[in-house]
Parts: structure tokens; sequence; C-alpha cells
């Protein structure tokens, strides 16, 4: 159903798959004809499950969760798929109010599982009653590509470390359950961090019960790697410098979607003339309705299926331009039909329509670069950059940064502001007294005094603090070498490409973990960093058993020698960045490792900022 999926070892498509299958079921044993109602936070979501053939195709609507939209009358079921948030279940009260008539049937499907507090709404307002079922799909891990799964909870890591509400967690705990119940036995687990180990502990209780997770051979994946984004506040408020991360940044990737005024790209119609068979299917117009994309924007597809974009995504933006322009070189080069024999030219039109497919995503990706070329031109980019950069290596973090001080004067952007602030916090590892008290102060006197809601909300999160003894970063910037000073970032040798010459630290930790005795060397490194570092190990309850048993069978012998599946797995979210760089490692041939990567939500510096300054 989605080929981008599909993997050796960890073949994600099994994953949509189940996911598909559970929405069907539920969807089947309906009688009548339905429409599906979602909330915001499900559009992007249902499409990672299931295609829009499949819905369609069983004669069902979709429509928006908005309590003013009317269902067509000839409708007998409305479905509501929705998260579990009470907000939510006021809107949705409010819909079915405006949508009764005799004979229709209301259901409500919560994902990834309900909420009493939702389930005491309706039964507050008396309307619980009128609901036929009231289901869950337990949609934990939802792929995004062939070593990517992500939750999809944006607001993962302030439920947890500004609200108090580790719902989260839980919902992490039995996802990584899950994927052990799809893909066997997790026999290695190392973690770092408060989140990380109690997301483990909640795994463990849970796997109790799923006794066959024992007892069972070791599945397809050798070792698990809980990271808890508390560890690394600075990567998510850093810029990266990747295709992917900077498309991210400027433009916003949601669930692999990216939406772009259609004036920068070739119309419609000329783009039909290349698509081929291969080709993701193309949208309906009932789906773009529900997205809101007809007539203004451009939906362009991002992930491995795209062959271009799986060659480009990873890559530094410098690289990138290069790239591009020898690809439209190689295609004008190919299009040339002058001074072509029959027999090339025979050849030439046989290959026609691949050439087509690739002149048009080369011509949709120079447009994207073109855009984000455009950003980098600013000078406020450019500025912004280079202070982060010199916060990066410690310059001047002891005091109040005067390019900071400049930017508060000025009335700059909040947002930006308070990321610089957060930024060069937690290179210095939290802030001396008098410094913090002055940002406080300077911010408080030009934006108003409701922004010390908001800088509470930072401290709370951790990435507002006074020092401790603790100079964590300084410390590991040099041991595990995260800046490198002749980082190169065409041809890179070094994950520190993905910010031009900063390595983020999660993904130096899981290279160092690949070495030999890796984990155990980190444990003493890394014990500055805050929370908690543990390992534990998932053996058999009967037997040794497992690949690398002593009773191996010669089908398990024959994979000794295969590259080691590990699973890695950021509590409160990961950037593109990390991403790139973990995929970057994977490349290497002296790791002889492959990477699933999971995440509760892939962020930026604008969306993790946003998520934690909101109330």
């Amino acid at each position: 159903m989605f080929p981008y999926l599909r993997s050796q070892r960890v073949n994600l498509q099994l994953l949509q798959e189940q996911a598909s299958r559970e929405l069907v079921q539920q969807l089947e044993a309906i009688e009548g004809t339905k429409v599906i109602v979602l909330d915001e936070a499900m559009i992007g979501p249902l499409d990672l499950v299931v295609t829009p053939e499949l819905i369609t195709e069983r004669g069902i609507m979709l429509r928006p969760l908005k309590p003013e939209l009317r269902v067509p009358k000839e409708m007998r079921n409305v479905i509501y798929i929705v998260r579990p948030q009470v907000l939510v279940m006021d809107q949705l009260i409010a819909h079915m109010k405006g949508n009764v008539q005799q004979g229709r049937q209301f259901h409500i499907f919560f994902v990834p599982r309900r909420s009493c507090l939702c389930i005491k709404q309706l039964e507050n307002k008396e309307v619980i009653g009128e609901f036929s079922r009231l289901e869950e799909l337990t949609w934990n891990f939802l792929p995004l590509d062939s070593d990517v799964v992500s939750m999809e909870m944006p607001h993962a890591y302030r439920d947890v470390s500004i609200d108090g509400n580790t719902t989260s967690l839980y919902q992490l705990a039995i996802g990584l359950v899950q994927l052990q119940r799809l893909y066997g036995r997790i026999p290695k687990i190392y973690g770092k961090g408060v989140l990380a180990q109690q997301v483990w502990h909640h795994a463990k209780q849970l796997a109790i019960d799923e006794k066959s997770l024992y007892n069972g051979d070791k599945g397809a994946i050798d070792q698990l790697i809980l990271l808890d984004r508390g560890i690394d506040l600075l990567t998510p408020l850093a810029t990266q410098l990747t295709y992917e991360g900077l498309i991210d940044e400027f433009f916003g990737i949601r669930q692999n979607k990216l939406k772009l005024p259609a004036e920068h790209f070739p119309s419609d119609a000329a783009a039909a003339v290349g698509a081929s068979s291969t080709d993701p299917a193309p949208i309906p117009d009932e789906r773009k309705r529900l997205m809101g994309d007809i007539g203004r924007h451009k939906t362009i597809m991002l992930h491995s299926g795209n062959q271009l974009y799986a060659e480009l995504r990873n890559k530094n933006f410098n690289e990138v331009r290069i790239l591009l322009a020898r690809k439209v070189k190689d295609i004008q080069r190919q299009m040339n039909v002058k001074e072509r024999s029959v027999e090339e030219i025979r050849i030439f039109v046989e290959t026609m329509q691949q050439v087509l497919n690739e002149k048009n995503a080369t011509s949709e990706h120079t447009a994207i670069a073109g855009l984000i070329d455009e950003q980098l031109s600013l000078y406020s980019f450019n500025d912004d950059l280079a202070a982060e950069q010199e916060f990066m290596i410690c310059a001047d973090i002891d005091k109040a940064s005067a390019y900071i001080e400049d930017q508060i004067a000025r009335r700059a952007e909040l947002r930006n502001v308070l990321r610089l602030i957060c930024l060069q916090c937690a290179a210095a590892s939290g802030f001396k007294e008098p410094v913090l008290s002055y940002y406080k102060r300077e911010l408080a006197h030009v934006y108003g005094l409701e922004v010390l809601l908001t800088i509470s909300n930072l401290e709370k999160a951790g990435l507002l603090r006074i020092r401790t003894e603790s100079r964590a970063y300084a410390v590991l910037r040099k041991t595990l070498h995260l800046t490198v000073d002749d980082s190169v970032e065409i041809n890179p040798k070094d994950i520190s490409y993905v910010h031009s010459f900063y390595a983020p630290l999660t993904a130096r930790l899981v290279e160092h973990s690949l070495k030999p005795l890796g984990w155990q060397t980190l444990k003493s490194q890394i014990n500055n960093l805050p929370g908690p570092t543990f390992e534990d190990f998932q053996v058999q309850l009967i037997g040794i058993g497992g690949r690398h048993g002593a009773g191996a069978t010669p089908n398990e012998s024959s994979l000794l020698d295969a590259r080691r599946v590990v699973l890695v797995c950021f509590v409160g979210g990961c950037t593109f960045s990390e991403i790139a760089a973990l995929r970057f490692l994977a490349e290497q041939e002296d790791n002889n490792v492959e990477f699933v990567i999971a995440t509760t939500k892939i962020i930026n510096k604008h969306t993790f900022l946003d998520s934690l300054m909101g109330f």
C-alpha cells in the first residue's frame, strides 16, 4: 500500500497495514452510509495509515470537525476520529448537536486510546448516550518512512515537563511493546534521562503480561537506545542546515507533506505530463478540500519514494545546490536529441517518460531550493546563525550577549529572542543568577510583564535555569568533539555537517555506543548530563536461544555477520538534523548498523518553542 515503507529487516509497512486493517474492521462493523469527521490533529495522521482510495471506494465521505459544517442528510452514520482531548470533545458535542436527525447514529474512534476525562466530559454534557460506539484505534507509532516512526504528539515534552501530564510517556511505552509484538523481542536496552527511564519502566510493566516477548526468539531489532530530550536542549534550538531540516524550519513538513503557494511551481497540467504509475497517487479533490489545498497551494510528498528527494534530503544545503545544478545539466544533456543516431533516438524515446519524471522532480526541488536561498540570503538569518555558533563554541557565554541585547532593543520577534537566550543557557549549562535576572528584566521592560509567564514555562521545561557546579556542555564539547573546526559540508566525513560544524549530542552518543564496549565507556562521560544512565537486558525466560545463543541453528548462525538493527527512541521529539546524522552513521561501512528512529514528534526550533510558550 505504501511501498516506500518497505525494508528488509524492519518492514514498517507491516505497522501501517496493521493500523489500516484496524480502521477497516471498525468501519465495516458499522452498517449504512458513513461520513468520517476528523479533528485537525488527525487529518495528517490518517494519510499515514490509509490511502485516499481505501476511503472513497467504500463511499465514505471525509469532513473536518467544524461545528458549523452540516453533514449531508443521506449519511446515516457520523464517525468522529479524534485525539482524546477535552477541548476536542466540546467541538465534537457542538457538531453532533447541529447534525442530529432521525435514524442517524454517532460514533467516536479515539486515537490511540480513550481518555477518562473525555468520557467524563461527555457524561457531564449529558450526551454520552447519543453515541452508539466509543472505540479505540491503537495507532501508537505512525510510519513516516522506511526508518522513521512518530507518535505525532507535538506537545509531549511540554505535557510532561510543564503540565506534569505523563500520558505521553505511558503511550510511548505501549508503542514500544506494540513494536516488539510485531517485530520481536529487543534483547538490549540502553537509555539516558529521567523521562527515558520512566518510559522503559512502564514498558517493562506492560510486557509482564506479554510473555511471548520473553519466550520468543530475538526479533529483528538488536538494540534499543532511549534518549530523553532533556539531556540535549541545544540541538532542537539550533538552526538545521540540511535540506530537509531547512524545508521544515522555513515552510513546515507535516506528515510527509509540504504545502507551498502554487505560483512557485509549474502548472498542474504541465506536471501531469510527467506522471507515472509509480508516482504517489494524486490526492482526490475531497481530501484536498479537507486540507484546504484547492486552488491556493501545491502539496508535495516528501519521503524516500521520491528518488531525488531521498538523495538530497540528508545533505548539507551547500551540497544540495551543487547536486541540483549537476542534475539540471544531466537532464539537458539527455533531452538534447541533436546529433544523435537513429538508434540513440529510439533508446531515448523508450526512456523519455523516466526523463520527464526526473525533469519534473528536479524542477520542483530547484524551486524549493530557490525559496530556501531567499531565506538564507537575509541578513537576520546570517546574523542569528553567527550568534548561535558563537554560543556553541562557548564564546562569551558567561555574560549577557551584546547581540541578544541588540535584538531586544530592536523589539525583534520574541520567539527568536527567547530561542537565542535558551541556546546560550544550554551552552553555558545554566546562567549565573545576575545574567538570568538581567534578561528577565529587559524582556519584561520591552515585551511586557506577560512575557514572565512564558519565561516561567521555559524554566519549568529546563531551557532557562541557574547554573550548578557542573558545566556539562563545555566538557562534552571537548570529550565528544561536539564542535569540529574543520568540518566538511560536501562529501562529509563526520555528522557535524548537519549544522555545518556542530554534531548533535544525541547522535554523538549513539555513534559512541556503536563502538565495542561503547555504552560502558560512555556511562562515565555522560554522568554530568541530567537524569540516570541505565541499561537493561530482556532475556528469554526459558533457555537462552536467540541469534547469538550457543544453540543457534544454521539459519540463525548465517545472520551473525548481518548488520545490527538499532532502534533509537527520542522521548520528547527529535529534529531532521538528528535523523540525517543517524542516517549518515548507517551509511558508514565500519559501523555495520541500520537505524530505526522512533520519536514522539519531529520538531524544529520553531515548533519546539511554540509548544512550550503556549498556554
